[in-house]
């Protein structure tokens, strides 16, 4: 048997499945379209529960670390939410996702390139993956490749798939501009628009949690000209993010999907690093525990996942109240209980799920 695990996407999820494999003396093989450092669309904004889930600390590609955070309503209302703690850490996901993989290898994972897989056959005893470079053969199989995966569309493994939307830029900062990483919430959109500052610059972008809804960049360039005064945008790029992960259940007998692939990522904000570092552990865990006696690996997954999937459903409940009323959204955001939770909750690490729902219990926790 070549390698006891296959993982198709070497991004967040990919290598956090990979990461605790090899701790467990796995022989791994992570597989990608590109060598890395590749760009990668994405806000870059990790917080502190993403933080704490990662086996190794990220520090050198933090750009900047933000305690306060700007929640606005239609560019009028805005109100500063602070904290005496990071509420998040922003970084550029192409540095990200190479530090992670670099890490990833020096615990002696196996990385190739290959540009298509091409069919995925699997047996009682193993998973065949054809890719243009040759067949692989694997005992179990990660789909970790992201919402468009082709590992879910060659194993039919899960047709109820959802997707958002965001498109996004960057904007140089000079000194005039805001550095405050910002929220807000504009009735025209299912969604958000949002500035999360870097170093040199900011990425601004907008967010909608329907697939079907367009994200122009006509729309991104009126929403930097109202909240800056003009309209130069760089690199713009628009991008699906999966959700309907709820809905997931892994019914194959080798092979399991983790982050976008799955739809797993949160519907409400559209964050999806955590929950791809958290499926890709969990994910291990379950390969790791079925492994000796090769047997199933779909029933323990489902198992594992089954609080995430318990968080995104409630993400996804308040989201479609939040963004039919996006006004009484904001009021609810912004009103003086509400808004110390949000802040204390994002400190402590907390889902936004586990906010919602436990919001009561904040007061009495310590950070």
């Amino acid at each position: 048997m070549d390698y006891d695990v296959v993982i198709a996407g070497a991004g967040p999820a990919g290598c956090a499945a990979a990461y605790d494999l090899c701790v467990n003396k796995r022989r791994v093989l992570l597989l990608d379209r590109y060598e890395f450092p590749r760009e990668k669309a994405c806000a870059g904004g990790l917080t502190p529960k993403t933080l704490k889930a990662l086996r190794y600390s990220v520090e050198p590609v933090i750009k900047r670390v933000c305690d306060r955070m700007l929640i606005g309503k239609d560019m009028r209302q805005k109100v500063l939410l602070k904290s005496r703690y990071s509420i998040c850490a922003m970084t550029i996901r192409s540095q990200f996702d190479a530090f992670c993989l670099e890490k990833t290898l020096k615990r002696a994972a196996f990385f190739h390139v290959v540009k298509t897989i091409e069919r995925i056959d699997e047996t009682d005893t193993h998973v065949d993956v054809h890719t243009d470079k040759g067949t692989i053969r694997a005992k179990y199989l990660i789909g970790a490749d992201g919402v468009n995966s082709k590992v879910r569309k060659l194993t039919d493994a899960f047709n109820k798939i959802k997707k958002g939307f965001a498109i996004e830029g960057i904007l140089p900062m000079d000194g005039t501009k805001s550095a405050e990483m910002e929220f807000n919430f504009d009735g025209a959109i299912s969604g958000y628009c949002w500035v999360f500052p870097k170093n040199d610059h900011m990425n601004v972008g907008l967010y909608s949690s329907l697939g079907s809804e367009k994200l122009s960049k006509q729309k991104l360039f009126r929403f930097v000209k109202r909240r800056f005064g003009g309209d130069t945008v760089d690199r713009i790029n628009g991008y699906p993010i999966g959700i309907g992960g709820w809905d997931y259940v892994p019914r194959k007998h080798r092979t399991v999907l983790v982050g976008d692939a799955a739809g797993l990522a949160d519907p409400l904000l559209g964050e999806g690093v955590f929950y791809a570092v958290k499926s890709g552990q969990m994910a291990a865990a379950a390969v790791d525990r079925v492994l000796p006696e090769e047997a199933g690996v779909g029933p323990v997954y489902n198992d594992l996942i089954s609080g995430i999937k318990r968080d995104l459903l409630v993400c996804y409940q308040t989201s479609q109240w939040f963004y039919q009323y996006p006004g009484a959204g904001y009021a609810a955001m912004t009103f003086f209980p509400s808004k110390c939770a949000l802040v204390k909750g994002f400190a402590m690490g907390w889902t936004l799920g586990r906010i919602i729902k436990q919001s009561y219990r904040l007061p009495f926790k310590k950070i």
